[in-house]
């Protein structure tokens, strides 16, 4: 039998943590596995830790679920680490959806003022957290599913020396859009994503060796859930992540949350509650009202990526990496998502096609104001916050940069 693997999940009381076990449950192309639940509120654990254990049954390849709220312990042999820490939990979610609304600014928790808010708090626990695993578990391949995710992952390359890796799931999202509208499978689709977490476009689509993008552009207006105008789509020719609603239509969107009863965070909240009610119970499956949640990273990106380098399978999938001479416009530091190579050897970043100067522009300024802002928050420099929050797409004069420091810099 294959060596048994450690994957240790901090932020292992998540209510989404059990559909992470159905999916490593269903996949029998993996080696034997046990999942440590990792978190600090031994209650709430321990529920989410036992739904865990019943899925984990039906699994055919051994799958054990443990749980630890000694962080070291849980950590102690890992060979993978899955980050899906929530600092703070909703509420603090709840407060960066809304704190920006008083500036005029749009609320979200991984764009614009409410991004660097989430990111100012979570920073220093993800440091804490990588500080252990350089000590109980150095060898171990992180990958990072916690928001904002390249903030994140550009201060842990930067200020520590763990081997992590970002992964999300929106770029497969747009892939399976594209599919769904040319009626392909999404597996036959090559599809080529440059840019940033939450920042990008697709590009190029392969189909069987044929360009689809002319057919695609031409159709825009079928791609389910298209977040900004077509026009602007197709005059920059790509496909851009959901999240540009936010740079592309900020007045919309801040018209439609200022007629907002509750933020996004809130009604989270609510099912939360539901979720941990289903979850006290003691049935088995999967509660209903996860399901109205949903998790499409665990089974679209977390577990695959896992499992890619556990079994060396030399497949690829768009992943957030140290940049390095991969794009030659972006700097060699900053974090990029771009289609990536996994394999037991770990993560190699592929060349993404090229794109117009505009969006390497608006890219190029998303990772300065990115970086700027980790370093101020790890080096306690108001001078690089004021510039990093002047850079911020949705920031318009320095008053508001000012204010809005004054509101979250504490």
């Amino acid at each position: 039998m294959p060596e048994l693997k450690k994957l240790a999940v901090l932020g292992g009381s998540s209510i989404a943590t059990p559909l992470l076990v159905q999916e490593l449950a269903k996949r029998q192309d993996r080696p034997p596995f046990e999942v440590c639940l990792v978190g600090r509120t031994r209650d709430k654990l321990e529920k989410v830790a036992a739904a865990s254990a019943r899925l984990a049954e039906g699994a055919q390849t051994p799958l054990k679920i443990s749980f630890e709220t000694d962080t070291r312990k849980g950590l102690d042999g890992a060979d993978y680490v899955l980050n899906q820490i929530r600092v703070g939990g909703y509420a603090a979610r709840a407060y960066d959806e809304r704190f920006p609304k008083q500036f005029g600014i749009l609320g979200e928790e991984t764009y614009g003022p409410g991004g660097m808010s989430n990111a100012l708090r979570t920073i220093p626990v993800v440091l804490e957290y990588c500080r252990e695993i350089e000590t109980v578990a150095p060898q171990a391949v992180v990958l990072n599913l916690t928001n904002p995710n390249s903030y994140i992952q550009y201060a842990a390359t930067r200020y520590s020396k763990v081997n992590i890796v970002g992964v999300c799931d929106s770029p497969v999202g747009i892939g399976e859009g594209i599919a769904a509208m040319l009626n392909v499978p999404y597996k036959e689709l090559w599809v080529e994503y440059v840019g940033m977490h939450h920042f990008g476009w697709v590009v190029k689509a392969i189909w069987k060796g044929k360009d689809m993008m002319p057919e695609i552009l031409s159709k825009l207006e079928q791609i389910p859930g298209m977040p900004v105008d077509a026009d602007i789509a197709r005059a920059v020719g790509g496909i851009p992540t959901s999240y540009f609603k936010y740079y592309y239509h900020a007045n919309r969107v801040f018209e439609k949350q200022q007629s907002q009863q509750k933020v996004r965070a809130e009604q989270l909240m609510e099912l939360e509650a539901q979720v941990m009610k289903d979850y006290n119970s003691g049935a088995g499956g999967i509660p209903e009202a996860l399901m109205q949640r949903g998790a499409h990273w665990y089974g679209a990106i977390v577990a695959p990526v896992m499992l890619a380098h556990a079994n060396n399978a030399n497949e690829v999938y768009t992943l957030n990496v140290v940049n390095d001479t991969t794009i030659k416009w972006m700097p060699e530091d900053a974090i990029v998502e771009t289609p990536t190579l996994v394999s037991a050897h770990g993560f190699t970043p592929l060349q993404p096609a090229s794109a117009p100067p505009d969006l390497q522009a608006m890219v190029r300024l998303n990772a300065a104001f990115e970086m700027l802002w980790v370093e101020a928050v790890v080096e306690k420099d108001y001078g690089k916050a004021l510039r990093a929050m002047m850079l911020n797409h949705l920031v318009q004069n320095l008053d508001q940069a000012k204010a809005i420091l004054k509101e979250i810099w504490k």
